[in-house]
């Protein structure tokens, strides 16, 4: 092929020389001309990534949030139950050793005070010994006098009394008859008779002044009636020190990680956030919304203010004495306090932060990491973006150049073929003269000589015609009669083969045949092979092998193929074998195989074996049109392709010598204008 034009020159429509090819700017104006449109590809690439960062991370923050919260209001409300639990049980106690005491005890009518030795005196020192979180049990009268009361002590003293022979152990003592007071306010009696027998009334948590040289303490007092039948005869009390069980709730918090407070129904922290105000410092004092969220809400959970110094999350539980002990106590008066306390548990600040951080940090890094990587990779996408607008502008520059070009290798590849066809034409001109000149000019020296003997008779006639001149006349008449003749018949041969040459491809006819049926009826010798001869014949045609083409123009390249190897592979006395082999070639394809084991074909010879003329057997009649006619028809009009090997390939008939010709045509030929429909089958 011919090299293309230099892409900077342009052929004009009458070949008036080169001129430089027209601007690529404006083909590269198109991208440079819409920017948006880049960035809008920018958007809609990153969008996606834009919605699932503005909408899962917050989400996913949320989640967080939630999942690390939980263990820690967990941890709180566990912590709760449990010092509930553990004020429950130790209350329940309180209440079942005050009914024992209720009980056991004896009350006389007189009103003096019980003797030290009584048996009621024995029992409740012996009881006080052995529960030292009590202190002063009492026993009273119908009207709220003391007869009996066991106070604590740290060792003997003046004005404390213990009966003789009677050690004072445990820090435990009877007071002296002349110490003992009336207890009816103290021990709310009031409240205390109206109670059903069997019941218990629990105050609620009280902060016991100074007394006896101890500090203040907070207590718990329990009272039960004492009845005769429906008569009231007094009552039994003891005050729990609560400072264990106080201590007990706060130490729980501290297994669970959390801080645990108690306070007293009318706001005031029996153990508080703030170490030594405790019953003075209030929780309105600490956090006025903890208190309004306690007043409103009964039991839950609020979120400290930030700057108010309490900070943290608390929650909170009210825990009723009577409602959760079962106590079934009529309605208090309104000046008495309701017997209940608060629980509240906080996660600390820096705790709460603490357990915010290990997850918001990680979490926030990991946020910030996409956003870095969401701005890399959209500066990414801009770059790219920006050269593949440089890259589109130079390929439309490259194309502009390359379709300038390609039109170029057009106007040169149409001059090409009209040179070469021209060429074709001349050469074809030159070889129909050549070969009709032979003979046509043998014709003309015979009817020139015939011309002189017809002279030579008419003279002869004028001066005596003998018998021996007519007869040498006619004997050299019949001479020239018969070479023209001869020659007449070459020539009418030559013009046959080339109207085969030119054959017209209206007239073919296409339809629908079986390829073996075909190729026996290509040439009468392949169903009639003449036997015992020199050259033998195989043939390998399996059917079903069906096709969509011209049949006819397939006979004759069949013919002759099957003829060239019979003139040219084995000479003239020669003997060999000439198979003829179809088979399928993929689904799309045949091949048609025409071997012979001969001479075979000299390698300077094979380029030149399809071009016209061309022929080694000239001297014995050879046209050199044979093959170059089976080139035209397998290549134009069957849509095929025809390669010729010599010496034979391995695989084949007789490898290593002879001659293989290999058609390969598709099952169905291309469509040709103005060509036959397909007939059906036969």
């Amino acid at each position: 092929m011919p090299a293309p034009a230099p892409p900077t020159l342009e052929h004009g429509p009458a070949g008036d020389g080169a001129r430089p090819p027209a601007s690529p700017a404006g083909a590269a104006a198109a991208p440079a001309r819409h920017p948006l449109r880049r960035h809008l590809r920018l958007a809609l690439l990153l969008l996606p990534w834009l919605l699932a960062m503005g909408l899962g991370f917050p989400l996913l923050w949320q989640q967080m949030r939630q999942t690390f919260d939980s263990p820690v209001q967990r941890a709180r409300e566990l912590a709760l139950f449990q010092a509930a639990s553990v004020a429950g049980r130790v209350i329940d106690s309180v209440r079942n050793d005050v009914r024992f005491l209720e009980a056991v005890s004896t009350l006389d009518d007189d009103g003096a005070a019980l003797a030290s030795d009584s048996d009621t005196a024995r029992l409740m020192l012996a009881f006080a010994r052995g529960a030292p979180s009590y202190d002063h049990l009492r026993l009273v009268d119908a009207d709220g006098r003391e007869r009996l009361r066991v106070d604590y002590t740290a060792g003997p003293s003046p004005g404390l009394y213990a009966a003789p022979g009677v050690a004072v152990a445990r820090n435990r003592a009877l007071a002296p008859p002349d110490r003992l007071q009336n207890a009816r306010n103290h021990i709310d009696f009031d409240r205390v008779s109206h109670l059903p027998q069997g019941e218990v009334y629990l105050s609620g948590f009280e902060l016991r002044p100074a007394v006896d040289g101890r500090p203040p303490q907070p207590v718990l007092r329990a009272t039960a009636a004492r009845f005769d039948g429906e008569t009231l005869r007094g009552a039994v009390s003891l005050e729990l020190l609560a400072n264990d069980l106080l201590e007990r709730i706060v130490a729980l918090g501290r297994s669970h990680h959390v801080e645990l407070f108690v306070a007293h129904p009318d706001g005031r922290w029996i153990r508080g956030p703030e170490p030594g105000r405790d019953w003075s410092a209030t929780v309105a004092e600490t956090d006025p919304g903890l208190w309004a969220a306690m007043q409103a809400q009964g039991d839950g959970l609020y979120r400290g203010a930030e700057g108010r110094g309490s900070g943290g999350e608390w929650t909170f539980r009210h825990f009723g004495l009577a409602r959760e002990l079962g106590a079934a106590a009529p309605p208090p008066p309104p000046a008495s306090p309701e017997p209940r306390l608060l629980l509240v548990a906080r996660a600390d600040r820096l705790s709460t932060a603490w357990e915010g951080w290990r997850w918001q940090l990680p979490l926030a890094a990991c946020m910030a990491a996409a956003l870095l990587a969401a701005v890399v990779l959209s500066s990414q996408l801009l770059r790219s973006l920006r050269a593949d607008a440089r890259h589109t502008r130079a390929l439309h520059q490259a194309n502009r150049a390359l379709t300038i070009a390609n039109d170029n290798l057009r106007s040169v590849q149409d001059d090409l073929a009209r040179a070469a066809r021209l060429s074709s034409l001349g050469l074809m001109v030159a070889g129909v003269a050549h070969e009709l000149n032979t003979p046509l000019g043998s014709a003309t020296l015979a009817l020139s000589t015939a011309r002189q003997e017809l002279d030579m008779l008419a003279a002869r006639l004028q001066q005596g015609l003998r018998r021996s001149d007519l007869d040498r006349y006619v004997a050299m008449s019949d001479g020239a009669m018969q070479t023209v003749a001869d020659a007449v018949r070459r020539a009418a041969g030559l013009v046959q083969r080339f109207k085969q040459v030119a054959v017209d491809r209206t007239s073919m006819q296409r339809r629908v045949f079986d390829l073996g049926q075909i190729v026996l009826d290509a040439d009468p010798r392949l169903r009639h092979w003449p036997a015992g001869g020199t050259v033998d014949l195989q043939l390998l045609l399996p059917p079903g092998l069906e096709m969509d083409s011209y049949p006819g123009p397939l006979e004759q390249a069949v013919s002759n193929l099957l003829d060239n190897a019979v003139l040219h592979a084995f000479g003239a006395q020669g003997t060999g074998t000439i198979v003829v082999e179809v088979a399928a070639d993929g689904p799309d394809h045949v091949r048609i195989r025409v071997a012979d084991d001969g001479a075979g074909i000299p390698a300077a010879d094979l380029p030149q074996i399809f071009d016209p003329f061309f022929t080694t057997r000239r001297h014995a009649g050879g046209t050199g049109l044979g093959l170059h006619i089976v080139h035209q028809i397998v290549a134009d009009v069957l849509g095929g392709t025809l390669r010729a090997d010599s010496p034979v390939p391995d695989g084949l008939p007789a490898p290593g010598r002879g001659t293989v010709f290999t058609v390969r045509l598709p099952r169905r030929a291309p469509e040709r204008p103005g060509a036959a429909a397909p007939a059906a089958h036969s």
